[in-house]
Order: structure tokens, then C-alpha cells, then sequence
């Protein structure tokens, strides 16, 4: 008769559970880093949508409008014919930088706009993020 007992003994356990704890170790990583790369998508469609609605604002409204970027701090600026200053700001994720240096971009009060380049660079994935305004009525094309 076979008086021994069956189960895991504690190194066997302790390593199984090792193995789990180092499972969910990775995949908690993993998904920090796909949440900051869905910040940046974010913030750059949003940058992306917010500069075609100041275009658009400015060519209805017959309204200057301003764009400014330092670093990773977006302002885009109205100034209606009243005299008032309206304030739209955002800033990205850390990880997402402005290439350019400090940027002061302006828009006229039919909508037209000079030829510019902006160029953010991901340190998460190390991408550029390339937009292109095209000169007259500032169409915004993304290069990636």
C-alpha cells in the first residue's frame, strides 16, 4: 500500500508561480506602452483636427487665428474682430516632442496661410510625425 502522499511540493510551486508572475510582469508592460501610443495618436489628431477647424473658423468668420508650439505644449489662438483673445490649448504626451523649435504660425482672416512643415518625433516608438501646411489655403498633410 502506497502511504505517500500526492501534490506540488514548495519548489515546484514557487517556481510555477514565478512563471505566472512573470507573465503578467510583460503583459503589464506591454500594455503601458500601447496606451502611450494611443495617447499620441490622440494628441496628434487632435492637433490635426484643431488646426483645419482654425482654417475653416478663420475662412468663415473672416478672423485671424494663430498657431503656437513649444515643445509639446499646442496653442492655437482666435482673435475675433471685438477685440477678444480665445485660448485653445493642449499639451501632448510626454513622449511626443516638437523637431522644430519654438514655432509661431499665423493665419489670415480669409484663410490663407503660408507653407510650413511641423515635425514631432515619438521617443516611444522613434517615429516622425511629418505635417506639412501647404501655402494659400493651408491644407494639413501628414507624413509618417
Amino acid at each position: 500500500m502506497d502511504t505517500g502522499k500526492r501534490g506540488f511540493t514548495l519548489i515546484e510551486t514557487v517556481i510555477g508561480l514565478a512563471i505566472v508572475c512573470g507573465l503578467i510582469a510583460v503583459s503589464v508592460w506591454k500594455l503601458k506602452d500601447y496606451q502611450a501610443q494611443i495617447e499620441e495618436k490622440e494628441g496628434l489628431e487632435w492637433f490635426k483636427n484643431s488646426f483645419k477647424n482654425e482654417m475653416n473658423y478663420s475662412y468663415l468668420y473672416h478672423e485671424y487665428a494663430g498657431l503656437r508650439i513649444r515643445e509639446n505644449k499646442i496653442t492655437f489662438i482666435r482673435y475675433a474682430a471685438n477685440g477678444k483673445t480665445i485660448f485653445k490649448k493642449k499639451t501632448l504626451p510626454k513622449t511626443l516632442k516638437n523637431t522644430n523649435g519654438p514655432i509661431d504660425y499665423f493665419i489670415g482672416e480669409s484663410g490663407q496661410s503660408g507653407p510650413r512643415t511641423i515635425i514631432f518625433t515619438s521617443q516611444l516608438t522613434h517615429r516622425k510625425y511629418e505635417y506639412r501646411i501647404q501655402m494659400g489655403w493651408g491644407e494639413i498633410i501628414e507624413k509618417t
